[in-house]
């Protein structure tokens, strides 16, 4: 469903990813883990999926056997390519539920999501200003809310969803995220650190981002065992990473 080929990511001058080639493709409903030390690629492949513009790429990025390397940001999302950032923007005079409202179009379009707000715990801030004053775990579920209604999405790229939030925000996320992926019948690739989030989410397959390379790939729990056991250490001999 997902899968980068050759991909090469320049930003600044500076190559971060170098001819990376992967099949991220898990079951509809189920989640695929990215692991790796600060600076490896991890957000930056990310960003370059969705067509963020410093972001340089050679190679291709595929959806359900498509190249969409050529396709503006919003195209990438109508063709059903998804991103939750890890710290979005505030936008200050900006309401969210007035944004929300005019994305849908329509109001009883609207009353849909009702499900969708309550379980996310979202009423309390749709009538403030977008990320404006929010607790770390508003704002991982106002980013939440906001792709639930988007439309069609095949793949949702989850960037560091459990990063900054307490245990109660977490179990919430990691629910609301895997009912979100069996409700769109999507894919999920998530970026954690901690892997806290693991707990909460069905992650059938997993890999360790290193130097901008794919170091090894493996059941999740086992790659984060390996990983507090021995920290990315390993990977600096790793035969993919040498290469």
């Amino acid at each position: 469903m997902f899968k980068v080929k050759n991909l090469s990511v320049t930003v600044d001058g500076q190559e971060i990813i170098k001819g990376l080639t992967q099949d991220f493709a898990v079951p509809v409903g189920k989640f695929f883990v990215l692991f790796g030390p600060n600076g490896c690629g991890k957000s930056t492949l990310f960003r370059a999926c969705m067509g963020f513009s410093k972001y340089e790429v050679s190679g291709d990025i595929l959806l359900d056997g498509k190249k969409i390397n050529g396709l503006k940001i919003d195209e990438r999302v109508k063709s059903g390519l998804a991103y939750m950032y890890q710290n979005p923007p505030s936008l200050k005079g900006v309401k969210f539920e007035d944004v929300a409202k005019e994305s849908v179009g329509d109001d009883l379009v609207w009353k849909e999501y009702s499900k969708d707000i309550d379980n996310l715990d979202a009423r309390k801030f749709l009538k403030r200003d977008i990320n404006v004053g929010l607790s770390g775990g508003e704002v991982k579920r106002s980013e939440l809310l906001s792709l639930a209604m988007l439309e069609n999405t095949k793949v949702f790229l989850f960037d560091e969803p459990d990063s900054g939030i307490d245990l109660d925000n977490l179990k919430k996320i990691g629910k609301y995220m895997g009912d979100l992926l069996k409700k769109k019948k999507a894919m999920g690739i998530i970026v954690t650190h901690s892997g806290d989030i693991l707990k909460y989410i069905d992650a059938v397959k997993g890999a360790v981002m290193y130097r901008g390379k794919i170091a090894c790939v493996g059941k999740p729990m086992e790659i984060l065992n390996c990983i507090k056991e021995e920290g990315y250490s390993k990977c600096v001999n790793c035969e993919e990473v040498k290469k």
